[in-house]
């Protein structure tokens, strides 16, 4: 393989993991949306060497992805991804003669190696956690009644019972005392709009 097809089949590599990572990230959040980053810079310098070389920079063919529905089979897809995109780089390296594109093979097998993949291995583990997805599934639905909380209060159809037991479940959430903060700044915030009037 050329050093231009060599930077063109890393390329397509990363295109591939970005658009999956926005579909993962838009779904989920964090890690993905820290991933997708990632790529976005790996990107950026596979394109360097690119234009560099005086080389066209081809637009990402990837942009329809589709993911599997749920978040560990999502997590068990990039991983298998990451230690592909791992193995792809060792044929990349390999003869490489530029030591510039070859320093950036390096390192975007390293980023693979010893950040993407740990970080998605910790993701599983706890995506596989009952408790933790149980928690998950909690600190969910109390946002969503924290957001009819707040419709109530402003409109003023909020009684001090449904205050009283709401309050009383996020005692017992581990993010109830986020919730907590923002509805205090809400109220707060509405007491002050209101002495302004």
């Amino acid at each position: 393989m050329t050093t231009q097809e060599k930077l063109l089949t890393a390329l397509d590599d990363k295109y591939k993991a970005y658009s999956f990572y926005a579909v993962a990230s838009e779904n989920y959040g964090i890690p993905f949306s820290h991933l997708l980053e990632a790529e976005a810079n790996h990107i950026s310098a596979l394109s360097w060497h690119l234009q560099k070389l005086g080389w066209v920079i081809p637009t990402n063919p990837h942009q329809e992805m589709i993911l599997p529905e749920s978040l560990v089979e999502v997590l068990q897809m990039a991983i298998a991804n990451e230690r592909a995109s791992v193995a792809l780089y060792n044929m990349l390296i390999e003869g490489e003669q530029n030591p510039l594109v070859l320093d950036t093979f390096y390192r975007l097998q390293a980023a693979s190696f010893n950040d993407h993949i740990p970080t998605l291995l910790k993701s599983l583990e706890q995506g596989t956690n009952p408790n933790f997805l149980t928690q998950l599934n909690q600190g969910k639905a109390l946002l969503e009644e924290t957001g009819e909380m707040v419709a109530k209060l402003q409109n003023g159809e909020l009684t001090q019972g449904q205050l009283e037991s709401f309050l009383n479940k996020l005692n017992y959430s581990p993010i109830g005392g986020m919730i907590l903060r923002a509805l205090g700044a809400t109220i707060l915030n509405d007491f002050l709009n209101q002495n302004k009037e």
